[in-house]
């Protein structure tokens, strides 16, 4: 029994022993597996991703696939409960300033980089703002007060103000393709008010078509149409003979060649 037990003994120790080493190169693993400590965000980087995020979302009340239903639902509210010359003036207001800053982007993506170089792409976000808030303005400022009227304007211009400013801050447009896709919406907003001139007043009912068009915009809203993808792929295509052609006219000569000897 006495042998037993001493055997029984040695090997418990020797047991611990071998443990003890098991457990001594399992440690620097479990170090190593050890989660890194993550690093502590900064205020001004909070801060940072906020402003980012707010010029996001406010740059998304210009984009095409928010304002074109906008644009369809008021003509289609008007067409119905006002005045069918009136939406169609409206809609077609729209309609034009959607083509030409198409037109715009086309050429200048394609052909028009050569020979302007601070203009790549207008703004077809400045444009539709500017037309699509400007002309529901204006068919709400119909038969009000100045006071009104100038408040509504004025609310219209800082949309479009706003939505311009988060173009250039997030670094998608420059200042000057802002303005051109602003003036360009701005003359579609000119000929809208013009035609409109001309019409009769008639009661509109103001409350149905601003809830069917906030509706719209909550609907809508972060809805992003890919017009920029599409028209910068035909740009690609037309523009292949410009890209070739455009470059020669600010090219400096070539220098003669040297006179054998």
């Amino acid at each position: 029994m006495a042998r037993t037990g001493g055997r029984a003994g040695r090997s418990g120790a020797i047991l611990t022993r071998r443990g003890a080493r098991k457990f001594a190169t399992f440690q620097p693993a479990l170090a190593t597996r050890a989660p890194a400590p993550q690093a502590a965000v900064s205020p001004g980087k909070i801060a940072h991703l906020s402003l980012n995020s707010l010029t996001v979302f406010a740059t998304n009340a210009g984009d095409s696939g928010v304002l074109l239903p906008v644009a369809l639902v008021s003509a289609a509210v008007l067409w119905f409960l006002h005045s069918r010359r009136l939406a169609w003036l409206q809609l077609r207001s729209v309609l034009v300033a959607a083509v030409a800053i198409g037109a715009l982007k086309l050429w200048f993506l394609s052909c028009g980089a050569h020979w302007f170089t601070l203009l790549s792409s207008p703004s077809g976000h400045s444009c539709m703002s500017a037309v699509v808030y400007l002309t529901l303005a204006g068919v709400l400022a119909r038969g009000q007060r100045p006071p009104v009227q100038l408040a509504l304007y004025a609310l219209a211009l800082l949309i479009v103000a706003v939505v311009g400013v988060t173009r250039i801050l997030l670094g998608v447009h420059t200042a000057p393709e802002v303005l051109v896709g602003t003036l360009v919406g701005a003359v579609a907003f000119a000929w809208f008010h013009v035609a409109c001139r001309r019409l009769p007043a008639q009661p509109l009912d103001r409350r149905t078509l601003a809830i069917a068009v906030a509706v719209t915009v909550l609907v809508a809203y972060g809805v992003r149409l890919p017009a920029e993808s599409l028209l910068r792929h035909l740009a690609r295509r037309l523009g292949e003979n410009c890209a070739l052609a455009a470059p020669a006219r600010h090219e400096a000569p070539a220098a003669p060649a040297p006179a054998p000897n």
